[in-house]
């Protein structure tokens, strides 16, 4: 409201009075219009919202799965009991063709000593042999001898 509006009203004169508050409700009654003429041209947001409505409680449902998927349920704990869980697996047949690798290289092993500790007595055998006869023919030329000079 401007000040030429708001003057003070002489007692006298009440035509000017009259005319002043004449203006005033004038200049009320254009502002509650254009506040009405305003609510009126604003913009219908019922379809916005509806659309926005939806999305958000797809987004609601889509959320819901996600944290009722096992991933989520899944922590740094759980996830490293797995991770052994499944290493165990992986390597129980890397552990069975170890056992028997090692069964049979220690077949193979006891194989080879056998055959081994045979040579060695065999080795034996013969040095034996070369010794029993070696002092057999020693003991018969010192027979002999013997006989030889008791006979001689």
């Amino acid at each position: 409201m401007d000040q030429t509006t708001n003057r003070p009203i002489a007692q006298s004169d009440p035509a000017s009075a009259f005319a002043d508050l004449r203006g005033e409700v004038s200049l009320l009654r254009r502002a509650v219009e254009g506040l009405t003429a305003e609510r009126q041209n604003a913009p219908d947001y019922t379809p916005t919202l509806t659309e926005l409505s939806s999305r958000l409680a797809r987004t609601e449902e889509l959320l819901g799965k996600i944290a009722e998927s096992p991933a989520m349920r899944l922590t740094p704990e759980n996830m490293a009991v797995s991770i052994a869980r499944a290493s165990e697996t992986a390597r129980a047949g890397d552990r069975e063709t170890l056992d028997k690798s090692g069964a049979t290289l220690r077949a193979s092993i006891a194989s080879i000593n056998g055959v081994v500790e045979h040579a060695w007595a065999a080795d034996r055998q013969w040095k034996q042999l070369y010794w029993t006869g070696g002092g057999g023919l020693l003991m018969g030329a010192l027979g002999t001898l013997s006989i030889l000079h008791l006979i001689g």
